[in-house]
């Protein structure tokens, strides 16, 4: 099969523009400033958090905060000796469940990608299923998991 450039190529733009359009999406940041003190107050009591101090790392459910130290579980620490705070997230996906879902936009992409080739079929759409989930699969295994959220940083 030669390339011809004359040939409907639509099909394949529509698709690499919705590809560039989703890659492009971040989440979106709430604007809040992760050095402020103050920003402990989105914390509730019972938050499962790591506090990151400068004697090393201690992992508590949150119980309060003043403007001079943080309490979570049995550990009490002073403003001045936290150098970060992180929320766990409840219910973040592992790594099977971001591989499952990478896996099947893959099935679906490498079908679609397939289909839209010059001249192409369905046999080809079909032909690159399986390499278009295996692809993704690994892409969403190798994603990071962002189990904890940053509430505080003292940098």
């Amino acid at each position: 099969m030669r390339f011809n450039p004359r040939e409907d190529t639509r099909p394949l733009r529509s698709l690499l523009t919705l590809v560039a359009l989703i890659c492009t999406f971040g989440t979106a940041v709430d604007g809040q400033d992760r050095h402020d003190w103050q920003s402990l107050a989105r914390l509730q009591a019972g938050d499962r958090i790591r506090l990151s101090l400068k004697t090393g790392p201690a992992e508590g459910a949150f119980q309060n905060w003043t403007s001079e130290q943080v309490t979570a579980g049995t550990v009490t620490a002073r403003k001045e000796d936290v150098l970060k705070i992180e929320r766990y997230r409840p219910g973040a996906w592992g790594r099977g469940d971001r591989a499952a879902v990478g896996g099947l936009i893959g099935l679906g992409g490498g079908f679609v990608f397939g289909a839209s080739i010059p001249g192409g079929r369905i046999e080809r759409g079909v032909f690159l299923v399986l390499p278009g989930a295996v692809i993704a699969a690994v892409i969403g295994a190798l994603l990071p998991s962002h189990t904890k959220e940053l509430i505080y940083s003292a940098k």
